[in-house]
């Protein structure tokens, strides 16, 4: 089965939906293994969703079509986790409910276009207002879907966008690669924690850069050797380890409790910005 992230933790996609009433549930067939909806991924990968909503059935609802299809799916319930999700994670698009507790829906997606995010955004709201659709598609949202929905048409339409931004032309690498309180300005060769200059040597910031331009993704050693160093010895993997070591005692609030850097035992390391861990440190 395929494991649901969440803000708070995992859980797996497929468990039961409990009987209780909920808001603006699916009005939708229930899923068979026999016909299962088409949803194509973008070619040659596989394409990671992102869900910002509070409602869990529907949260639960979407990871059967992740699971038939063998789709990433990420899951915030609140607005500031869906965006430091958004911000710090490889996503291919967004699901956005509007009335999220804490930050709204409609300032999620705002930020997200300030900071120069790409992804398709498709909100999913239980407002009928036009005014509401006009105001989020004025501010970047690229689509609009109002609850109930037919689970058939929202498929339709994550295809659609999913296969507009696979063909779209391919951008120039950023420049800036921006995370909540930490900022790699790559043209530059500068880093920026909570707006203060970070002094980093030559291979500490190659290797910071290079983790953070796949963030969310496992980079092994010998990955981060061969980009890094262009080499492949022993000598290379000792001192991968010990720059990492200096690396976070530089821009990590916490060394020892670590925000942005994490290792992955017997693998390598990720960039991941971990808004719990953050928020716990305070």
């Amino acid at each position: 089965m395929l494991p649901i992230r969440t803000a708070a933790g995992s859980a797996t996609a497929g468990s039961p939906i409990d009987n209780r009433t909920v808001t603006c549930l699916l009005r939708t067939p229930t899923l068979t293994r026999d016909e299962p909806p088409v949803l194509e991924a973008p070619p040659h990968q596989i394409a990671r969703l992102l869900v910002v909503d509070d409602d869990p059935a529907i949260a639960r609802m979407l990871a059967l079509v992740g699971e038939d299809h063998g789709y990433h799916l990420e899951v915030a319930s609140d607005g500031a986790a869906g965006l430091a999700l958004a911000r710090g994670g490889d996503v291919d698009l967004i699901l956005l409910d509007l009335n999220l507790p804490g930050l709204p829906g409609l300032e999620v997606c705002r930020r997200l276009r300030a900071a120069g995010t790409t992804v398709p955004i498709l909100i999913l709201s239980c407002e009928r207002a036009t005014v509401d659709a006009v105001v989020a598609l004025e501010i970047g949202a690229d689509d609009y879907i109002r609850k109930p929905f037919e689970l058939r048409e929202l498929i339709a339409r994550i295809k659609a966008h999913l296969r507009r931004a696979a063909y779209a032309e391919p951008t120039t690498r950023p420049q800036r690669l921006q995370f909540p309180g930490l900022t790699i300005d790559i043209g530059r060769h500068e880093v920026c924690r909570d707006g203060r200059l970070v002094a980093l040597t030559p291979i500490e910031f190659r290797i910071l850069s290079t983790l953070a331009a796949q963030a969310a993704c496992v980079v092994t050693r010998q990955q981060l050797i061969d980009q890094v160093w262009r080499r492949r010895d022993a000598l290379g993997v000792r001192s991968l380890d010990a720059h990492l070591y200096r690396l976070r005692r530089k821009i990590e609030p916490h060394p020892g409790v670590p925000v942005y850097l994490h290792a992955v035992i017997g693998v390598g390391y990720r960039f991941e910005y971990r808004p719990e861990v953050a928020h716990r440190l305070g």
